[in-house]
């Protein structure tokens, strides 16, 4: 099925549509790869970081201090501590203006490009590469067009995605994601609660679209976004030949 002829069949499942809202996980679902996974490894690459409180290297040894912090990240990941290495990531953001960031994340998809290849940072193999999926953006738009309120609920920092979003050319929706605390308009090292990261996207949709109403439809790519996805009423997952998929195959959830 064509990717329009699938985005009209979900949007004519999810009945009508005034009133009510949708979720959408941004990274791997609305795009390929990780936007804030490629604004750490372009900060640490330039040694460009801020935040002097991310591991025990000296500040003013630049390149150490990067590299340290990108080998931190990804052993992280390599233990499975996805929650921890979210909020790891977005911390990198501590030291910059809120009015920097939209420039930054120019920065980063000129750099990263649109092929997708493998690049080795400091050792670690690492995804390169950054392009927009369109049937989501499609599907996005399609439900905005119909009266569905649409929010992106992302594990990333939200004004790093805010600013992606409109860079690509994405519908002007709400973005839940991770925020730094704030001191004078530049972010600080602390993480604000709750998290939108795995379990945490439902609280911060009942916390901040509804405690109430839950998503006519949600949006993912893995299975971090599961509590998300059941959450819903229509789940929709990205394919990507992950655990997710292979659930959503077995309960008949849509596919794009």
């Amino acid at each position: 099925m064509e990717g329009s002829e699938k985005t009209q069949e979900i949007v004519r499942a999810c009945g009508p549509l005034p009133g009510r809202f949708a979720v959408f996980d941004f990274d791997n679902s609305c795009i390929v790869n990780d936007i804030q996974e490629a604004t750490l490894a372009y900060l640490c690459k330039n040694s460009l970081l801020k935040n002097e409180h991310l591991v025990q290297v000296p500040f003013n040894d630049k390149e150490g201090y990067s590299r340290e912090v990108f080998l931190s990240y990804d052993k992280l990941l390599e233990e499975g501590k996805m929650k921890e290495a979210y909020v790891y990531a977005v911390r990198t953001m501590a030291g910059f203006a809120k009015e920097e960031i939209s420039k930054l994340v120019s920065d980063v998809i000129l750099s990263e490009g649109e092929n997708l290849e493998t690049q080795n940072i400091f050792g670690i193999d690492a995804a390169k590469g950054l392009s927009v999926r369109p049937q989501v953006k499609m599907l996005m738009e399609a439900l905005i067009s119909a009266g569905c309120s649409v929010y992106v609920v992302t594990a990333s920092s939200e004004e790093v995605v805010r600013s992606a979003l409109k860079i690509w050319g994405f519908p002007d929706v709400v973005c839940l994601g991770v925020r730094n605390a704030e001191d004078n308009g530049v972010f600080a090292d602390a993480i604000e609660e709750p998290t939108p990261i795995i379990e945490g996207k439902v609280d911060c949709i009942k916390k901040f679209i509804s405690a109430d109403k839950k998503p006519v439809l949600g949006v993912g790519d893995s299975m971090n976004d599961l509590p998300m996805l059941e959450y819903s009423e229509i789940k929709v997952v990205v394919g990507r030949e992950n655990a997710l998929a292979k659930k959503a195959k077995e309960n008949g959830w849509y596919l794009i």
